[in-house]
């Protein structure tokens, strides 16, 4: 009998090679060969607080991949929520993406390097309707680009904002270390 094996081994092998760092909201979880990785975050935490009755864009780190080039072959989020504290943002459908620099400042929506590596989609709401979004990724890191990875949100928020806008879910990250 032969064993077909993909890059990321035939049962999810554990690695301990080449892997990046975890962000401050959760967990991670590393598998592959050192050379091809299947990076699982656990995330649960919250963005900055987001001002009411205008345009704006917030991210957290999440990830951070380990120094050389890197190449993302695609993202997922699973089970992704937003949730509000506040009730004003209940029904805002805010676009959200990965991305290699964190969103900031006055934007309603993510681009560019905000969501460079899963592009940014609208949400139901803001009030704990979880997300799937897979897709391919074309995302490549060089030796002295930024090896971070974002969770970004970003929209035009309704009147009175939210002081700690929660996030929790899954992100599936499949890449590969080159050098």
């Amino acid at each position: 009998m032969t064993t077909i094996r993909t890059p990321f081994g035939t049962d999810d092998n554990v690695n301990e090679k080449n892997i990046g760092t975890n962000g401050a909201y959760g967990t991670v979880e590393e598998y592959g060969d050192g050379n091809y990785h299947k990076t699982v975050l656990t995330l649960a935490g919250a963005f900055g607080a987001i001002a009411g009755g205008a345009a704006l864009a917030v991210g957290r780190l999440i990830y951070t991949f380990p120094a050389g080039v890197i190449r993302v072959h695609s993202v997922a989020v699973n089970s992704l929520a937003i949730q509000q504290t506040g009730g004003n943002v209940t029904a805002d459908t805010p676009e959200i993406g990965i991305g290699s620099t964190i969103g900031t400042g006055v934007n309603a929506t993510l681009g560019t390097t905000t969501d460079d590596m899963l592009a940014g989609v609208a949400i139901a709401d803001c009030d704990g309707t979880a997300i799937l979004r897979v897709g391919t990724s074309t995302f490549t890191a060089l030796a002295a680009a930024a090896h971070t990875v974002h969770l970004n949100i970003a929209d035009t928020w309704a009147a009175s904002g939210d002081a700690a806008l929660g996030f929790a879910g899954e992100v599936v990250i499949t890449w590969e270390f080159l050098s």
